[in-house]
């Protein structure tokens, strides 16, 4: 018997202290951008930790025309991070902990900051870019940056490349349960979904930045990460490296490295990265860079050929991404309606299935036709169509929170 199946991507914002406010064990890391260029991507920091008022990083970047870049300033115990690029001034973010671009964990009056300016495309140029950060101070604790990081996607340049690239970010705090935490937040996880094609990957690296992390040393059990459920490295976090301008860095508060994932890559890919024995880690950067290949060009006629052959299965799904909106634990979403519409030439029984990486919230609480997604199941004659209803009922003892995501699966067999 002949099975196709169709997938549909649901998304959801769960109620949760939103980036303005600080929250102990941080922000879930997040797709903040997903694009192509014909080009390259700079990706570029340091120096690690330094107990300062200012705090400067250069930066070179290559040739090309900048399409997209973001600079991230890390910070602690400060009251104000005031930001400088090439003597142009991106802002002063005054109380830090409160403000709407900035990512803060930890306690309020220890906070760790991760600081993002997305106003800097028009002022970085090709080769040597300076930024600097003005740091307030707190009473009786000493100010201090971990690094800074800058990202830019340009068009064009010396050697351009057809790239995919995701960028997620956020700051996540895994620690164990000593003061001031009274739990455990071992591990966290964050998606790269929706490719498309995996045909023409001629690479795929995958660049993690870090702002908190203990250093390597013999006999101690450090942090893991993964990739699709495959280790790609132990001590991931270990603070050294360093920046392209030859400076080296080293110690526990900063780490920026670039991981080879070719051979781990799929359509719909799971980073997880797990504290193991560190007391803390925070990862607050994950990209993901695909390099495509192109045709070779070549000199050849062809004659174009045409034949429609009808599948057997075959169905349409409208819409194809459902938003449940906001929703909090124990509440019911508004009801969404999908319209399947069987295009093949036989009659089709369809049955439904979900993928869900957000903490059983989609497999426990998504209702198809006021049941339960799995025991959902219709009959579609060929050129006929029907309505199915969807309301995503949260759980009232779920504990998850932000933008989670799901993959609806509508299942096709012929009668």
């Amino acid at each position: 018997m002949e099975k196709w199946l169709l997938t549909i991507t649901i998304l959801l914002m769960l109620c949760a202290p939103a980036a303005a406010e600080w929250n102990l064990d941080g922000f879930p890391l997040h797709t903040v951008k997903h694009d192509t260029v014909e080009g390259g991507m700079y990706i570029g920091g340091g120096h690690g930790r330094v107990f300062t008022t200012s705090y400067t990083q250069n930066f070179t970047v290559p040739n090309g025309t900048i399409k997209w870049a973001r600079l991230y300033v890390s910070a602690k115990d400060t009251t104000w991070i005031n930001t400088s690029i090439n003597g142009h001034l991106l802002g002063n973010y005054t109380d830090p902990v409160n403000h709407p671009k900035v990512y803060t964990s930890y306690k309020e009056d220890r906070s760790m900051c991760w600081a993002y300016y997305d106003n800097v495309n028009d002022l970085i140029v090709n080769g040597h870019n300076t930024a600097t950060a003005k740091l307030g101070t707190r009473v009786d604790l000493y100010t201090k940056s971990w690094g800074m990081v800058l990202l830019v996607v340009y068009e064009g340049g010396d050697d351009p490349i057809l790239l995919e690239y995701w960028v997620n970010e956020g700051n996540p705090l895994l620690h164990s349960n000593h003061l001031p935490f009274s739990t455990y937040h071992n591990i966290t996880k964050t998606p790269f979904v929706g490719i498309t094609d995996l045909n023409n990957v001629t690479g795929a690296d995958l660049w993690t930045v870090y702002i908190w992390g203990s250093e390597e040393s013999e006999g101690q059990q450090h942090d893991t990460l993964w990739f699709n459920s495959e280790l790609i490295a132990e001590d991931a976090s270990d603070g050294a490296g360093t920046d392209d301008q030859g400076n080296n860095w080293r110690g526990g508060c900063f780490d920026l490295k670039q991981w080879d994932v070719s051979q781990n890559l799929v359509q719909d890919n799971i980073i997880l990265f797990d504290r193991g024995e560190d007391s803390l880690l925070s990862p607050v950067e994950t990209i993901l860079v695909l390099n495509r290949g192109h045709e070779p060009t070549t000199s050849s006629q062809t004659v174009h050929m045409d034949a429609q052959i009808l599948p057997a299965i075959s169905l349409e799904v409208t819409p194809d991404k459902i938003d449940f909106g906001i929703l909090a634990p124990g509440w019911q979403s508004y009801m969404q309606q999908l319209t399947i519409n069987n295009t093949g030439s036989s009659g089709i029984i369809v049955t439904a299935g979900v993928t869900d990486t957000a903490n059983n919230l989609y497999n426990d609480g998504l209702l198809i036709d006021s049941d339960k997604w799995n025991v959902y199941t219709e009959s579609i004659m060929k050129g006929e169509a029907i309505d199915t209803n969807v309301v995503l009922d949260v759980p009232g003892e779920y504990i998850g929170f932000g933008i989670l995501s799901g993959t609806f699966i509508i299942w096709a067999e012929t009668i």
